[in-house]
């Protein structure tokens, strides 16, 4: 017996030095590269929300204590008409309303105004084309003028009493055959009729403007 012990003795503690070295293998190792990771990524977001709040609170630092308001009076430029762009747009409104046409109506001052503006180019502008022999330019200012004039007349002919109002829109057909004569000439480039008509036109005009009150 005793020299058997001693044959299996050195294989005996051969095997278990391997199993104790692969005991000691089998232990499971912290990775030091992962938790080194995770460390850093750790102290990264705290730093971020520090970094955040210190902009938070240099924001509110900087930041004013109220917003300023500007109060701008607009009465003057309401009074000139400012708004007549949103009445333009208003449905509600009627139409003449939106047109403008009421309120040129409703200022007599204004209307006045305009009539010797006309009664100016007229005497000035169309005049002078027709002595330049400027057709066209003749022929387009007579008509603007002519339409300014027709409904300024009506404006200030509807403040006349019905028989005033009657005398007016005889002199009115006057100054119509007036207006059609002097066109005619325009177009026709005669200069010595135009010249006459243009007098007639001026004549029959101050008459219709007289009796308007203009």
């Amino acid at each position: 017996m005793g020299g058997i012990d001693r044959f299996h003795l050195p294989h005996l503690h051969l095997s278990i030095c391997r199993i104790t070295t692969v005991a000691g293998t089998a232990q499971p190792r912290v990775n030091n590269k992962a938790r080194s990771a995770v460390v850093a990524r750790a102290e990264d977001s705290r730093r971020a929300v520090l970094g955040g709040m210190m902009l938070a609170g240099l924001a509110a630092v900087s930041a004013p204590a109220a917003n300023a308001v500007d109060i701008i009076d607009d009465r003057q430029a309401k009074a000139k008409g400012f708004d007549i762009i949103y009445e333009a747009r208003d449905l509600d409104l009627p139409q003449a309303e939106r047109d403008g046409l009421s309120q040129a109506r409703g200022n007599i001052e204004l209307t006045k105004k305009r009539i010797a503006e006309s009664k100016a180019r007229i005497a000035g502008k169309l005049s002078g084309d027709i002595e330049k022999k400027y057709w066209t330019e003749a022929r387009e200012e007579l008509r603007r003028q002519v339409g300014t004039l027709s409904f300024d007349i009506n404006t200030l002919a509807a403040q006349l009493t019905k028989a005033d109002r009657k005398e007016a829109e005889a002199l009115k057909k006057t100054l119509k055959s007036e207006v059609t004569a002097l066109d005619f000439a325009i177009r026709k480039k005669n200069k010595d009729v135009a010249v006459k008509e243009l007098a007639d036109f001026q004549a029959a005009l101050e008459a219709v403007l007289s009796k308007v009150g203009a």
